[in-house]
């Protein structure tokens, strides 16, 4: 049975909030903050997953067993509270640095921008 991508994004909310309380974020600038925001985005379209502290996406909800794959920008929380928006694969390094910030909203439209959703949203 195929996840649905609305039960993807609730488990990865909810995944999100454990992971925030682990590391003594408030909710202003989190994984919950950066989940929510991309929730109501064009990143929408695709599979959120965390992994090795990054927020990353797929177009396929098992890409790991060839269901999709990772789609090639990401975000990574930074010790202060912020995050780094990065072009290229969050597997295949290096990647590029592209933004810092501390507005979930900016770090989605930066992530939007990378993937070429604004051309059709």
């Amino acid at each position: 049975m195929k996840e649905s991508l609305e039960a993807a994004w609730d488990f990865e909310l909810d995944n999100s909030a454990g992971i925030d309380q682990a590391y003594g974020r408030g909710e202003q600038m989190g994984l919950v903050a950066l989940v929510s925001a991309a929730r109501g985005s064009g990143l929408a379209r695709f599979y959120p997953f965390t992994s090795m502290g990054r927020l990353c996406f797929s177009t396929g909800p098992r890409w790991w067993m060839g269901d999709g794959e990772p789609v090639p920008a990401f975000v990574t929380m930074d010790a202060d509270g912020g995050c780094v928006v990065w072009r290229g694969s969050p597997y295949v390094h290096p990647a590029e640095e592209v933004l810092e910030t501390h507005a979930a909203a900016e770090a989605v439209a930066e992530l939007e921008r990378l993937l070429g959703l604004h051309d059709f949203i």
